[in-house]
């Protein structure tokens, strides 16, 4: 069960009030607007629903083979590798995802350059949920042998994807005799965004299982630290992304002040990066190498699958 904090729901409480006032410079707008020829700003709001495609995510970490780890190996240390600089060099692994949907919702502030040409600030708040656990996959590095050989349980989810977005977007408009209104748009801006990310890697109970420390001359006692140990833990990644939008749709006017549309939109972002993260346990102990605190183990994950396609209901209101 998902659970949300005050902080979790604090950006959709904005976003409400914010709607809330944009309607009522609207109602405002039509009173005070009545029998104008034309108003050159307007204000808008658009709500609707949203979905992503497959969504893989490419992760690394600073760790070291397990025969490194002074907690699993009391003699790590005598072990060259173990002490080598550029640790995690190499290392990596998959979790390949499914495609998920969503809530999206925007609000606008423009301003109409002529009956065909206008152009808009745009808010957007987006909801993705993906809430699928995969197997992680594609090791490479150290993290093969834990991945390919040893794992009995070795899983990553993702949970809701989200962003707040601000975009300038430019917009085609072709009035005609009817009351629909075709157009079309264009735009750039930006993002910040945030996953819901969490792993378990669990080791087989068994140390007949465990391959790791083959050629040590204390072999039996890693593979019995080993043995049913559990690298676990939770973070939400977060990053700044920069981005482009398309957008076609059709408005009808309701009156000379209110319209409504329907709206197809498209937007691409780049990369997402994630900063380093920890996780709550390495092989079941704190997440560092050292028996002394010393060399803390971190994580690094990242995507090139940020698109997102959306439609959503709109209104607008001419203001004075």
């Amino acid at each position: 069960m998902i659970q949300l904090s005050f902080s979790d729901a604090w950006p959709a409480i904005r976003l409400f009030s914010f709607l809330r006032l944009l309607f009522a410079l609207g109602s405002l707008g039509l009173l005070a607007g009545a029998g104008a020829n034309a108003a050159e700003l307007y204000a808008g709001m658009s709500i609707g629903g949203n979905a992503s495609p497959d969504v893989t995510v490419i992760s690394r970490s600073n760790d070291r083979a397990s025969t490194c780890d002074e907690y699993i190996n009391p003699g790590a240390l005598a072990i060259p590798d173990c002490t080598a600089p550029n640790r995690g060099t190499g290392d990596g692994w998959l979790a390949p995802f499914s495609g998920g949907s969503g809530f999206s919702a925007e609000a606008e502030l423009g301003y109409r350059f002529s009956p065909t040409v206008r152009a808009a600030v745009v808010y957007a708040y987006n909801e993705t949920r993906f809430d699928q656990t995969v197997s992680s996959t594609d090791a490479s590095g150290a993290d093969f042998d834990k991945i390919s050989n040893e794992l009995s349980v070795g899983e990553e989810t993702l949970g809701t994807a989200s962003s707040h977005e601000l975009f300038l977007t430019a917009y085609r408009d072709w009035p005609n005799a009817s009351r629909w209104t075709p157009w079309i748009g264009a735009g750039v801006g930006v993002a910040w965004a945030r996953k819901d990310f969490s792993w378990v890697w669990a080791r087989s109970a068994n140390p007949a299982d465990i391959s790791t420390g083959a050629n040590q001359p204390n072999v039996d006692e890693i593979r019995g630290n080993l043995a049913g140990t559990v690298s676990t833990g939770r973070a939400v990644l977060k990053d700044r992304m920069t981005g482009y939008l398309a957008a076609a749709g059709i408005d009808r006017a309701l009156t000379e002040f209110l319209t409504l549309g329907l709206k197809l939109q498209w937007k691409s972002f780049g990369d997402f990066e994630s900063d380093a993260y920890q996780g709550t346990l390495l092989r079941s102990h704190a997440p560092n190498l050292r028996l002394d605190g010393s060399e803390p183990v971190y994580a690094w994950s990242r995507t090139d699958d940020t698109t997102r396609a959306s439609l959503m209901l709109s209104l607008r209101y001419a203001l004075r």
